[in-house]
């Protein structure tokens, strides 16, 4: 994991109480709004980023989230305000990112901030959701805890 910028890195942790990641990611982003500066979405695996795709494009009813999947063509990566991928793409130039991963993600270098997030509603994901906390906290990165910000899925 890169080291050099982590410390100015910030981490910010969202409360879900619901059990769909997926719906409280699009409910944030929403909440974000169009978001200045760019983001990344760090998907956990192609099914995961294949329905948050479809979820940013319904989340609002008059409006949708601007987004696209990452892909081999980084001229069109890089016009995505919002870019979902598998692994960590700096082609639209985020700032922020966002874990939608039970991990932490491997290279932080260069992000301002993380958004990850507490699966309140089952035990075995709260205590990851703990784990990733504390190293978090090793790593001198000093996450914030946000609460429930509207957050039930």
């Amino acid at each position: 994991m890169g080291t050099d910028s982590l410390p100015l890195t910030k981490v910010y942790f969202e409360h879900l109480d619901g059990s769909d990641r997926v719906e409280g990611i699009a409910r944030l982003m929403l909440r974000r709004g169009r978001l200045t500066p760019h983001a990344l979405i760090l998907c956990p695996d192609p099914g995961f980023m294949s329905r948050l795709d479809e979820r940013l494009w319904t989340v609002h009813p008059e409006s949708f989230l601007a987004h696209g999947v990452a892909g081999e063509d980084t001229m069109e990566n890089a016009e995505h305000p919002i870019l979902l991928a598998l692994d960590i793409c700096r082609d639209n130039q985020p700032a922020v990112l966002i874990n939608g991963s039970c991990e932490i993600p491997p290279d932080l270098t260069g992000f301002s901030s993380v958004v990850d997030f507490v699966d309140a509603w089952d035990e075995p994901l709260l205590h990851a959701s703990r784990e990733r906390f504390r190293s978090y906290q090793q790593l001198d990165m000093n996450p914030q805890y946000l609460g429930g910000k509207g957050n039930k899925t």
